[in-house]
């Protein structure tokens, strides 16, 4: 009853669009109360294909405006409040960013107070708030078992948007035709969305096949290479600029220069033989630069984007220490262009809407995921553990790459599988802090870790120790320098 007449009731007084949205918030809520782990896997393995299953119908109710994909980061945003104020677990314990990254999402909210239009810094809030409550919840209940269950759900998530993608590239479609390129969007609303979920799945998959201790390295393979075509059929440059960085990167970190000098080979060849659209999409960037050219161009997407930029870098200054308020950006876009726009830059999207306080705060976010990054694997640089580090290195560097050109920032159907690896990431760091091999911080003086867990991570650190390089011994256990204790908030 407490269900369907609800349901009932929406479906008369407000059609299928309301009955459906109030379906995804109960069945949603319902499964995350009788399972959180259960409902978290799902969540993961379903947000790729938001877009997908909602179809983009829209909702209207009073000032709201949102699609039935809309409801999933509002769901995991209210869940997020569930989970720690209603059940009380401690976002702090264990976790490197709650710290920056709550006061960064803080800063954001409380600037909805003097934003100049509620609805999109409602929305934006939201959108940052979404990745981050998943990562917290996903860290609370993580154990070796649920590292395993997380990246299967990851993998399987991208089903879907894989097949349905070179179903979109083989007949030619497309979420829009820009500038003579029908850019393939799969279930993602833009290619730009697609293009950085391709870019994470490249970083994952890459490094688990460089990993010796992976099997099925053939079906490894081809799944590379399916995600690299798609890829490329996004036509989004600065994600195939972030995949090359992750290729590289990997390739070099696992002594596989082999592995540089083929891809570079098969590289050229294919751009002499088939990559004339490839040229084309990369020189059309040029062009805004030519002597002749008009710097503003609107019509091109370098000439728009600088005119944007130059206008965030010019009113930053009206208020320069706490911005204009979440959401403003795009309302300048308004002004600009007579239609709502995000800047395409994170950086300055963030000191235009919180200003100087919002950059610092970001920057510290940042260092902190780096930071995380790096505390395990600048001791090794092989073994299970560290090639979900290195994972997370590349999304990482590829976060702050897609930020400088891209709204990355509030794709987070996109930015919710980075957070996911964090997760793990962290799950390593504290056992292998734990085992005595990296120096433990502060906020994870409480963690729980199953000794048994403990002893098999020392165990797995120890066979693949690197020696020192002046005397040829093992670096002794606890030895690694850096930052000390409470260092990551």
């Amino acid at each position: 009853m407490l269900i369907t007449v609800p349901m009932a009731l929406a479906l008369a007084f407000g059609g299928p669009q309301h009955m459906a949205a109030l379906a995804i918030v109960v069945v949603g809520g319902g499964l995350f109360l009788a399972n959180p782990r259960a409902f978290i896997l799902a969540f993961l393995a379903l947000i790729a294909m938001r877009n997908f299953i909602a179809g983009g119908d829209r909702i209207a109710i009073g000032g709201f405006d949102f699609d039935l994909g809309g409801l999933v980061n509002v769901l995991a945003t209210g869940i997020g409040f569930v989970y720690f104020l209603v059940l009380w677990k401690n976002p702090f314990r264990g976790r490197s960013l709650t710290m920056p990254y709550g006061a960064f999402l803080a800063l954001f909210a409380i600037s909805i107070a003097w934003a100049t239009e509620d609805r999109w810094s409602t929305r934006f809030v939201t959108r940052l708030a979404a990745p981050f409550f998943t990562y917290l919840i996903i860290s609370d209940m993580l154990d070796r078992r649920m590292v395993k269950q997380v990246i299967t759900a990851i993998y399987a998530s991208s089903a879907v948007p894989i097949v349905y993608g070179f179903y979109q590239w083989a007949t030619g479609q497309g979420n829009e035709v820009t500038e003579g390129y029908v850019r393939v969007n799969s279930s993602f609303f833009h290619p730009a969305h697609f293009s950085m979920y391709l870019t994470f799945l490249f970083c994952l998959a890459y490094a688990e096949f460089l990993d010796e201790a992976k099997s099925n390295r053939g079906l490894r393979l081809l799944y590379i290479g399916a995600v690299v075509a798609l890829e490329i059929s996004t036509y989004t440059r600065i994600s195939w600029a972030a995949m090359f960085l992750c290729w590289v990167y990997l390739s070099w970190i696992y002594k596989k220069r082999n592995y540089l000098l083929a891809g570079f080979a098969i590289g050229a060849f294919g751009l002499v033989a088939f990559g004339s659209g490839i040229l084309a999409r990369l020189t059309d960037a040029t062009a805004v630069f030519e002597a002749n050219a008009e710097l503003y161009d609107l019509n091109t997407s370098v000439g728009w984007r600088l005119y944007f930029w130059d206008e965030l870098t010019r009113r930053f200054w009206e208020t320069p220490w706490l911005g204009h308020g979440a959401g403003s950006s795009v309302m300048l876009g308004v002004e600009l262009f007579g239609q709502e726009a995000a800047p395409h830059n994170g950086y300055l999207r963030v000191a235009y809407e919180t200003g100087a306080a919002g950059v610092v705060l970001f920057a510290w976010v940042l260092g902190t995921m780096m930071w995380q990054g790096f505390r395990l694997i600048r001791r090794q640089r092989a073994g299970a553990l560290t090639v979900v580090s290195h994972v997370y290195v590349t999304m990482t560097l590829t976060y702050v790459l897609l930020n400088a050109t891209d709204n990355i920032l509030e794709y987070y159907e996109v930015a919710i599988y980075q957070w996911a690896i964090l997760s793990l990431v962290e799950f390593n760091n504290v056992r292998a802090a734990r085992a005595g091999f990296i120096e433990q911080s502060r906020f994870e003086e409480g963690v729980e870790v199953d000794e048994a867990e403990v002893a098999e991570v020392a165990a797995e650190l120890q066979s693949s120790e690197p020696e020192d390089e002046d005397e040829g011994k093992p670096v002794p256990r606890g030895a690694a320098g850096g930052r000390r204790a409470g260092s990551g908030g």
